[in-house]
């Protein structure tokens, strides 16, 4: 039969009482330490309160500066609407400049940007895609990374136009964007940069992709026949 060990118990008593007693120790030296120390916990409690009522007080505003990018933004798609085209870029500038860092801000400067190209007003709508862009990631940045080629090619600084195009063409998970701006790339190697080769690389890389029966294959296949029609004459 197996003997008690009225030694473990206690051991394990004794312990528990250790427990205890630096517990309330610990309570007794915050207890003592708060007291030589009241100014410096007010001075804590009051920073926190005020850290708190600011977090509310930005977070309020951040919501109601929202809610008016969004009734600003509609007036002036309205603009839009009705032909006001002038008004319109004039009250996107002034958007851009009060309603940076909302939502919004992204598509403000590709209504403006496409507004500027409309107007031929090239180097103003690269000011105002490049910061959208310049490193495309998501969907609405791909779209300002096209509408950036399309001023490069305006203002016909061509190396540009093409690595805007190839970046397009890196980033999108969309086909028909993936097909279009390899083509679109393919053109200005072989229109403005001399490179018929890299034309027809481009233009392959678009036909390994298409289908056999896919009704573009005709027009990239007459593409680099006429390319490569051009470096036998």
């Amino acid at each position: 039969m197996a003997q008690k060990h009225p030694r473990s118990r206690r051991t394990r008593k004794q312990s528990a009482d250790d427990g205890e007693d630096a517990f309330i120790a610990s309570i007794l030296d915050f207890s003592n330490w708060a007291t030589g120390n009241q100014q410096v916990l007010t001075v804590a409690a009051v920073v926190a309160a005020i850290l708190v009522a600011g977090g509310l007080y930005y977070n309020s505003y951040r919501s109601q500066l929202t809610n008016q990018a969004t009734e600003q933004l509609e007036t002036i798609y309205q603009s839009v609407a009705i032909s006001d085209i002038e008004g319109a870029k004039v009250d996107l500038a002034t958007f851009l400049d009060r309603f940076g860092g909302t939502p919004y801000e992204a598509e403000a400067r590709l209504l403006l940007g496409e507004l500027y190209l409309e107007s031929g007003e090239p180097q103003q709508a690269m000011a105002v895609l490049e910061p959208l862009g310049s490193s495309p990631r998501a969907a609405i940045e791909l779209q300002g990374a096209g509408l950036l080629a399309a001023a490069y090619e305006q203002e016909e600084r061509w190396g540009e136009a093409e690595e805007a195009y190839l970046r397009i063409a890196d980033r999108s998970e969309l086909d028909f964007q993936i097909r279009d701006a390899l083509a679109a790339a393919a053109r200005i190697r072989a229109e403005h940069l001399d490179n018929p080769e890299g034309a027809v690389e481009l233009y392959e890389e678009v036909l390994a992709e298409l289908d056999e029966n896919a009704p573009q294959r005709g027009l990239f296949e007459m593409r680099i026949q006429e390319i490569r029609s051009g470096q036998n004459g």
